[in-house]
């Protein structure tokens, strides 16, 4: 059964609908935060996006197998995801988005392309990155974790 058509419909449904209602928050901080308005805006036009590529992608063609190791690595990348969220409350923004960033890319380069000086810096320039953007450039907070 093909179901790529009909899911995208729902997510560009889902994602117009959330960015309307997103638009209606009035929500005023003291430092005019933008993320009770701008992060659900941008996640409702991601799956806008992801609908439309859906609706105007071409049939017929036969979806591919997933093994076993991509399914593995699949669900390890998931469980660093939930151990990022984790991480985030228990040790804050700064040392749970090195790790974490480390962690990805770890699991992503496989074994034939890990470098872990590679992976350092690329670690390193993730977290400098979001931390100028978000809490420079945006004026965000970024998490603080409860152990330190």
């Amino acid at each position: 059964m093909n179901i790529e058509k009909p899911l995208g419909a729902a997510l560009v449904a889902i994602g117009g609908a959330g960015a309307v209602i997103a638009m209606q928050i009035s929500v005023r901080t003291f430092n005019n935060d933008p993320g009770p308005k701008l992060f659900p805006i941008m996640a409702c036009t991601i799956l806008v996006i992801c609908g439309l590529g859906l609706l105007f992608k071409r049939g017929g063609e036969p979806a591919p197998t997933i093994s076993g190791a991509e399914w593995r690595r699949g669900t390890v990348m998931a469980g660093l995801l939930v151990g990022y969220a984790a991480g985030l409350w228990l040790v804050g923004f700064y040392a749970a988005t090195l790790i974490g960033s480390f962690a990805i890319y770890y699991v992503m380069a496989g074994r034939e392309r890990r470098n872990i000086l590679r992976g350092a810096i690329y670690a390193v320039l993730v977290t400098a990155v979001v931390h100028l953007v978000f809490r420079v450039a945006l004026g965000a907070f970024l998490p603080r974790g409860i152990l330190f």
